[in-house]
């Protein structure tokens, strides 16, 4: 997702992810901060402005959006 916004791997990004099952999402939030560590995101919460998609994992739709945080910071 990165690649479609042209961001650099290490550059600071937000994440917002949705999984629609409950059952899953808890078992997600149990490891958000694993989560944002493998994807490098400094914050995890709402992304506005970004890029947005929606993944099938294991028959489980989870949608998934990043954000760049230079680009938030500098529209502040």
């Amino acid at each position: 997702m990165r690649k479609e916004l042209e961001l650099d791997m290490e550059e600071s990004i937000r994440l917002e992810y949705e999984v629609r099952d409950e059952r899953v999402a808890d078992l997600v939030a149990d490891h958000a901060d694993l989560i944002a560590d493998e994807v490098r995101a400094e914050e995890v919460g709402a992304v506005s402005d970004g890029h947005r998609k929606t993944w099938e994992v294991e028959g489980i739709e989870v949608e998934i959006a990043i954000g760049s945080l230079a680009t938030a910071e500098a529209s502040d």
